[in-house]
């Protein structure tokens, strides 16, 4: 019987957590709780991603079209870009010289401006395939400007000139 004494003597010592054990339970809960808000990503985050990403993209396509000595291209749409090169006359995609094409994920397309004048994004049936944008082995890109939005914000990319890519982000 002597062990069922000390067992209930046991009991009752432990009557529950203290209020600094609580306490020290809900700084580190606090702690954790703000390290997940600050890695959420901002719309400006998403917006300056998507036109950078787009950005890094052209230079290396700018790069590849010098290098191999060829004209390259990107078609825009709203699912994101798609590369292109000129063969005998015609465009078509080739993953095995520049890659395949990215999604804009989070950012949707507003516009696509080539010397100031807005293009049309849209692709009939039977059209022959055509680039947006055009890089020529000279270095040279047309002048252009892309326009993506996400929740709200508005940013661009603008190219002109030789290898100049510049990202304007939050416009409106």
């Amino acid at each position: 019987m002597q062990g069922t004494g000390a067992m209930r003597r046991a009991l009752k010592q432990d009557d529950g957590f203290s209020l600094v054990e609580i306490m020290v339970v809900m700084a580190i809960m606090g702690l954790m709780a703000s390290a997940v808000v600050l890695m959420m990503p901002r719309a400006d985050d998403r917006l300056i991603d998507a036109l950078d990403g787009t950005r890094f993209y052209m230079m290396a396509m700018a790069r590849t079209s010098v290098s191999t000595g060829r004209v390259l291209g990107l078609r825009f749409d709203d699912r994101g870009y798609t590369p292109l090169v000129l063969e005998a006359g015609l465009w078509r995609t080739d993953t095995a010289l520049v890659g395949r094409g990215k999604a804009w994920n989070d950012a949707v397309l507003t516009a696509v401006e080539l010397d100031g004048a807005r293009v049309s994004l849209s692709q009939k049936t039977g059209d022959a395939l055509m680039p947006h944008v055009w890089f020529l082995p000279t270095g040279e890109v047309a002048p252009f400007r892309l326009s993506l939005m996400v929740d709200g914000r508005t940013g661009a990319l603008k190219g002109a000139g030789i290898g100049r890519f510049e990202v304007l982000a939050n416009e409106g």
